[in-house]
Order: structure tokens, then C-alpha cells, then sequence
């Protein structure tokens, strides 16, 4: 009985586990530093948390979606009922403000909840440009409470607000990268994503260039060691190559799966930052102050 819940529940999130716990973990983890056992699992405990609070309202709110594309998911697999997963949304998300607020992270867990009724409830997500920005609030969020979690409680600093904004910046701009592999069930909701609206030429070739542009942008703002750069350049193209090249969508889940590790990575450089440069860095601005 136990066990079956547990899976129950792991199935929710199991599908963005890699495109959400692999980046939200790899910058928190970079930004933080060194940290103890116990905040490690107190971060990794809140960031399942915040990502089962968005993964059973996405599930509820898109069954049809489901039906189609992702029928292993616990509600369309008949493993939960809308009911009970339901009430399931609100214990998760009631221990998670809780939680977040023991830590300083009321903030970021009432923006959190706040795009997930956006995204859900009032459907805003089946706007393309919605989508991508309220899905890059929830990373936002996911890199802001992680990163806090693991470090203590304490509040974040300008290097790491600024490679937070980035994360968000970065989600925004090339995170439609998962549409191409989700046409048919977006399709069959009625959500309208840049894949659909562009030509296949064009929506591959953009986001193919939009890779390169953030991995040039990335390597020039961290400055990392040679082999690094050539690993981040070399998982954009992979990327970048898979999505021109075919357009099935087994293909393009491929592609997305390339496009995580390059992300993965890309959340990694800020370990390389010269901390003495980020003390007088505005975050708002990304000028010098002096």
C-alpha cells in the first residue's frame, strides 16, 4: 500500500526530473558551495516539493494532453483519481508554504503558487510567449528556495540573484526546445507553442541559433576553462544538429535530452565566476558600479 503510493507520487514528476531537479540542483549546488548532508536533503526534500505542487495541477488541468502523449502518468493510468489527486495538490502545497516559510522563502513559494494558478487555472499557457514565462518563474524559483535551502537560510547573493535572473532569462528564451517533442498533446488541448506557429525551418534554425547565442554569451560572462567551453559548445551543437536534422517527434525527445545536459552544464558556470568582480555588480543592471 505505502509502496504503491510512493510510486504513485514519484510518477508525477518522474518525466522532469532531468529538465528540472538537474539544472534547479546543479546551480544551487554551484552558488551555495559546500554544503552538509542535512541541508542537501532539506533542499532536495523542498525542491520535490514546489515540482509535485506544479506536476499534479499540470496533470489534473490536462488530462487530454495526457491521454495522448504521456499515458504512463498516474491520473490517466488510472493509479489516482482527479479527486484525490486533488487533494493531494493542496496537502503538497500547504506543507510547502510551511516549509518555506521556516526558511525565509514565503516570497518564493507565494510567486510559485501564484504562476502555477496562471499557468493552470487560468490557462495561460496556451499562449507560447505565457508559457515560456511562467515556466521560467517556476525555474527561477526552483534555483532562488534550492539555493537558499543549501546554503543555511541565507539570503542570496549578488552573484548568485545574478545567475538566478540568467537561469530565468535563459528558460525564457530557449525553453520552447521541449514543445517540439509535446506538438500532438499540445495540439489536442488547443495550446498554441512557437512550433506551431513557426515554420519547421524557422523554429528549429532560431532555436538552434539561440543555443549558440547563450553558449557564446555564458562562456563570455564566466569565463570558464578551455575544456569546459568546448564541452558546452559541443553539447549545443549536439542539440542544436538533433532538432534541424529530424523532426520526428522520437527524434526531437532525443534532442531534448541533449538540450538538458547542455543546460545542465550551462548552470554549472558560474562556479568559474571571479568573485572579486561580482562585489560590485548591480543585478538589476549587470553594469559596474565603479
Amino acid at each position: 500500500m505505502v509502496f504503491e503510493f510512493i510510486k504513485t507520487v514519484s510518477l508525477f514528476s518522474q518525466s522532469d526530473m532531468v529538465p528540472i531537479l538537474g539544472p534547479s540542483l546543479a546551480v544551487a549546488l554551484v552558488l551555495a558551495g559546500p554544503t552538509d548532508l542535512g541541508a542537501f536533503i532539506r533542499g532536495f526534500v523542498w525542491l520535490e516539493l514546489h515540482l509535485l505542487t506544479f506536476e499534479i495541477k499540470n496533470q489534473i488541468t490536462g488530462l487530454e494532453e495526457d491521454r495522448l502523449s504521456k499515458p504512463n502518468r498516474p491520473i490517466v493510468a488510472g493509479r489516482i483519481s482527479v479527486g484525490a489527486a486533488q487533494d493531494l495538490y493542496w496537502v503538497i502545497a500547504l506543507v510547502s508554504t510551511v516549509f518555506s516559510a521556516q526558511f525565509g522563502l514565503l516570497p518564493c513559494t507565494v510567486l510559485y503558487l501564484a504562476a502555477i494558478f496562471c499557468y493552470n487555472e487560468l490557462a495561460m499557457s496556451r499562449n507560447w510567449f505565457c508559457k515560456s514565462f511562467l515556466g521560467s518563474i517556476g525555474y527561477v524559483c526552483y534555483c532562488w528556495g534550492t539555493t537558499v535551502m543549501f546554503d543555511h537560510g541565507a539570503p542570496l547573493s549578488t552573484l548568485s540573484t545574478t545567475a538566478i535572473v540568467l537561469s530565468g532569462l535563459l528558460h525564457t528564451t530557449t525553453g520552447h526546445a521541449q514543445d517540439f517533442r509535446d506538438r500532438d498533446g499540445d495540439a489536442a488541448i488547443g495550446r498554441v507553442t512557437l512550433p506551431m506557429i513557426l515554420s519547421p525551418r524557422v523554429g528549429r534554425w532560431s532555436l538552434a541559433l539561440l543555443l549558440a547565442a547563450w553558449t557564446a554569451a555564458l562562456i563570455w560572462l564566466w569565463a570558464p576553462p578551455a575544456l569546459v567551453t568546448l564541452y558546452l559548445g559541443l553539447l549545443g551543437l549536439k542539440a542544436a544538429a538533433g532538432f534541424i536534422q529530424d523532426h520526428s517527434v522520437e527524434a526531437d525527445r532525443v534532442s531534448y535530452w541533449w538540450y538538458n545536459i547542455w543546460l545542465i552544464t550551462a548552470h554549472l558556470l558560474p562556479a568559474f565566476a571571479h568573485v572579486g568582480v561580482w562585489n560590485v555588480v548591480d543585478p538589476v543592471s549587470f553594469l559596474p558600479l565603479r
